[in-house]
């Protein structure tokens, strides 16, 4: 991926094919220099590299002219009928992060649940004088509140991820159709200058930016949080989670980083805001819920959101539309420099994505798919894990739904005392199938925390005294001793092997 340069002027990265090594040597060619970066935090799996060129002539044909080209005869350039048709490749990695990071998060919350279903610690104080033993650590609210909202966020994540990729399959179908035409020689090629007509387009491109941005952040924290929860042993490798979060978190950086993403999400949404008060707005959901805040904002919302799912989604959709007309305020209005806006943006992105997960996860509950192939009693407690996920999150955000006046500070403190601990309490008796729902065979986890049939610490002591070399040697603890190693037994371990 290169920028693109005809006559001094910029068209933007463009994807060429370069020959890097000769073919018969395998020696770099002249002026190419390429090497490893060296190691990284995780991931180390992946190979990463520089590339330098110096004055390397690459021949015309090795342009990738699929959507768009360099005619060779007058130098111009060839644009295609959408912007967005040179960033198929960068949504598609964008979708695909969605959908994986539930199961991403999966894994950990998988391993922490199971551990903390074993590992007992500790008498109840008010157990009654028969209940003897220890108690299991799932068991104490503080640690429920740590991991059932994040076992509520896998399923959020994964059915948000189902509707990401729908979304862009409908997007690829309107592309393709479009893919020989020209456009207008006056159009930037960049996605974020999107013109009403290609709304389908401009909205896989905020909702790619936004999801991406919030999935992958939150699967990463998520992480982070069970192994917190695995207490001590949750920092060795054996718990299965370090390593996996450490391989994880280039999501948060590539494709976009995070924070920055949250700009493209800024940008769309006051576009809309301003196509709206135009009356200009396209038909889709998000100009759908800006009409709908002008609508009634004089009137004030009145959500009931501890006694209806719908009004839930509705108060999570007033925020969005509330936080956009904010900014559309401070940018249009006050005249706000766009540097001194981004972290409303931050805030405005972050809150129109998780609008978007908390619909599409009430959405999928709703759908005919789900009725048909879920009994009653496992759709009940999904709507519980989506009502766990929408109010633990809304309380956590509490301060913005209260000053856009969404709900009422004795709602929050409603959902925060009384219907978010009355959910951890109906919630953990399912934990572990839930959990176990995932389906995730054990040498995946490759975790001894995590195991499917409980035998956390005979496989724990197994991999420390077995498995590991360190306890094949003998070492010489004496500093003027020439010997380092007394005794080496390591060729009899790999027999055991």
């Amino acid at each position: 991926m290169a920028q693109l340069l005809i006559d001094g002027k910029s068209y933007g990265p463009h994807p060429f094919v370069v020959q890097v090594r000769d073919l018969k040597t395998h020696e770099p060619l002249e002026n190419v220099y390429v090497g490893d970066i060296g190691p990284k935090f995780g991931y180390n799996t992946m190979d990463n590299g520089f590339l330098l060129f110096n004055q390397v002539k690459v021949p015309h044909v090795n342009m990738l002219a699929k959507y768009s080209s360099v005619d060779p005869k007058t130098n111009k350039y060839v644009k295609p009928a959408s912007a967005s048709l040179v960033y198929g490749t960068l949504t598609w990695v964008r979708s695909t992060i969605v959908l994986q990071s539930g199961s991403v998060l999966a894994r950990g919350v998988t391993i922490a649940t199971r551990y903390a279903a074993v590992r007992r610690q500790f008498q109840d104080r008010d157990a009654k004088e028969w209940e003897t033993g220890e108690n299991q650590v799932l068991n104490y609210t503080m640690v429920q509140m740590r991991l059932l909202p994040l076992l509520a966020a896998t399923f959020a994540l994964h059915f948000t991820g189902r509707g990401m990729m729908a979304l862009y399959e409908e997007n690829q179908k309107k592309m393709a159709a479009d893919a020989g035409k020209l456009a207008s020689t006056d159009r930037g090629p960049s996605p974020e200058e999107l013109f009403p007509s290609t709304d389908l387009l401009a909205d896989l491109h905020a909702t790619s930016c936004g999801l991406k941005a919030l999935a992958s952040t939150t699967a990463a924290e998520g992480l982070e949080v069970c192994r917190r929860a695995c207490g001590g042993h949750g920092y060795s490798s054996f718990s299965g989670i370090g390593s996996w979060y450490a391989d994880y978190l280039p999501t948060t950086t590539w494709e976009g980083d995070n924070y920055m993403l949250t700009q493209q999400v800024a940008r769309y949404l006051l576009k809309s805001a301003r196509s709206v008060l135009e009356g200009k707005a396209s038909d889709n959901d998000t100009s759908t819920i800006l009409k709908h805040f002008l609508e009634r904002r004089d009137m004030g919302a009145a959500f009931d959101i501890l006694g209806r799912d719908e009004d839930i989604v509705a108060a999570f959709a007033w925020r969005t539309s509330f936080l956009t007309f904010e900014a559309l305020k401070h940018r249009d209005e006050e005249k706000g420099s766009w540097n001194s806006l981004l972290v409303d943006f931050w805030r405005l992105s972050t809150a129109h994505s998780q609008y978007l997960v908390v619909k599409n996860f009430y959405d999928a509950l709703r759908s005919k798919s789900v009725a048909d192939e879920l009994d009653p009693d496992t759709r009940s407690l999904l709507q519980k894990l989506f009502r766990l996920y929408a109010l633990h999150t809304l309380e956590r955000e509490a301060s913005e739904f209260f000053s856009s006046s969404a709900v009422t500070v004795r709602q929050i403190q409603l959902a925060r005392t009384k219907a978010v601990m009355k959910l951890l309490e109906d919630i953990r008796p399912h934990a572990v199938r839930l959990v176990d729902a995932w389906r995730f065979p054990d040498w995946q986890l490759d975790s001894s925390l995590g195991r499917y049939d409980g035998k956390v610490y005979e496989d724990l002591f197994r991999r420390a005294s077995e498995l590991n070399p360190l306890n094949a040697l003998t070492v010489d603890p004496y500093p003027e001793s020439d010997v380092l190693i007394r005794k080496d037994e390591r060729e009899k371990l790999k027999s055991k092997l």
